[in-house]
């Protein structure tokens, strides 16, 4: 075995070990889906205050992620990946002790602050090691490893959670977590000093950029505005449906039991773990990100249309148009390589976490906002000390993924087409 192949195999041997943080952040990002009904029943919340409670981890998460960028563009991305996994875990370990949904609310607080170091660090040490070109095809599997730890949070965490109770549950979880971090600490690594594709502003020869001069020339690019905000709508379907609300809404709205409902919901998950990798393939070997993007916006929209307005349609209809759509909206992944692309190899940390601002931020906002229009004209009936919604208040609280969608074929129609490549 050559030298390069044998560097090309240890460079996707640290990311994908570094990728299980984001595998394992995103149980935790949506592991309300599961335990909605839970929270309810043990701490007596509404739905929209368990949605405030869930957009407590992405209000952290937004607050931190610039910051974060910034670090990350000086310093090395392994530690932050330790750092942030080691916060996730202890978040998780907090969640089994709550008395209080307060108590819940710091717990997932500080969930949310580990994400911060998440998928940033993950992009930052997957730059050193890949060139430019690669980056859609690596990202896309980076997005997969991460939909598997969504696919656990659902019907997994479902049948754990009825065999054992949600406290148990969550220390499974997280003494799972701790397996990981010892995997990571043994292989993961930053890429040498002078053989780096994107190199940190801390290495020899490069120019320090002030953080506030970083932050204008982030806000003056309009692709860091349009890629985030195409992301950011195209994820409403995992952050608002599969993470929060999904299940609920086929279990209420469509009277299926819960590990159906469940599996439904993960649907979105397997269709996007399909959906990145393929995307993010195609994208590179087309040199396109743009049409890509366009096509998919367009067809998650027609798709979520038909489950919110449809009929009712059979069970394995609903496995089908939540596979869709989890697989259209996996072309979000294009949105990374095209921040890259837009932006100076030194700024590629504050991009993204310019980016993950957006795409974070926005969803602190809707989550509550979903709750709340679920709420408008519901008939304050209960069940076991849960509320139970009907299917017009689900379609008044989702119309939000609906909106977004027409926001993300109008942010990539916008996008100026970068063919792979840096934009100078």
């Amino acid at each position: 075995m050559n030298q390069s192949i044998r560097t090309q195999l240890w460079a996707w041997l640290i990311v994908l070990t570094a990728s299980m943080f984001f595998f394992y952040e995103f149980i935790q990002m949506n592991m309300f889906n599961s335990l909605a009904v839970s929270f309810e029943q043990t701490f007596h919340l509404s739905a929209m205050q368990v949605a405030m409670v869930s957009a407590f981890y992405f209000l952290s998460d937004s607050i931190l992620l610039y910051p974060t960028g910034f670090i990350l563009d000086r310093f090395s991305s392994r530690k932050m990946i330790l750092l942030g996994m080691v916060m996730c875990i202890a978040g998780t370990v907090l969640i089994t002790e709550a008395t209080n949904s307060w108590f819940l609310v710091g717990a997932r607080f500080l969930a949310g602050t580990a994400s911060a170091f998440c998928l940033l660090s993950i992009l930052r040490l997957a730059s050193q090691w890949f060139p430019s070109h690669k980056m859609g095809q690596v990202t896309g599997i980076v997005v997969t490893i991460g939909m598997l730890g969504g696919t656990f949070s659902q019907v997994p965490l479902t049948m754990l959670i009825e065999a054992h109770g949600w406290r148990d549950a969550l220390r499974d979880v997280a003494w799972f977590g701790v397996a990981l971090l010892f995997l990571m600490v043994l292989l993961v690594k930053d890429a040498p000093l002078g053989k780096r594709f994107a190199a940190l502003q801390s290495d020899q020869g490069q120019h320090k950029i002030a953080f506030w001069h970083s932050l204008a020339l982030m806000v003056k690019n309009k692709n860091n505005w349009l890629a985030g905000m195409f992301i950011c709508t195209m994820n409403l379907p995992i952050m608002i449906l599969a993470g929060l609300f999904g299940s609920q809404f086929m279990e209420q709205g469509y009277g299926f039991d819960a590990i159906r409902s469940s599996t439904i919901s993960m649907m979105i998950f397997i269709g996007t773990i399909i959906g990145s990798s393929v995307f993010g393939f195609l994208s590179d070997y087309m040199r396109n990100r743009r049409i890509p993007m366009i096509a998919t916006a367009i067809l998650s929209f027609i798709i979520f249309a038909i489950i919110m307005y449809g009929p009712h349609f059979c069970y394995m209809a609903y496995i089908l148009l939540f596979l869709g759509l989890g697989f259209f909206t996996g072309s979000q992944i294009i949105g990374y390589p095209v921040t890259q692309e837009s932006n100076r190899a030194v700024l590629v940390g504050s991009a993204l976490g310019f980016v993950s601002v957006l795409i974070m931020g926005l969803p602190a906002l809707l989550q509550p906002l979903t709750g709340w229009l679920m709420q408008i004209d519901w008939n304050g009936q209960m069940q076991n000390g849960a509320a139970v919604y009907s299917l017009a208040d689900y379609q008044h609280g989702l119309l939000v993924l609906l909106v977004g969608f027409i926001i993300s074929i109008v942010c990539a129609w916008a996008l100026p087409e970068t063919y792979g490549h840096k934009i100078e």
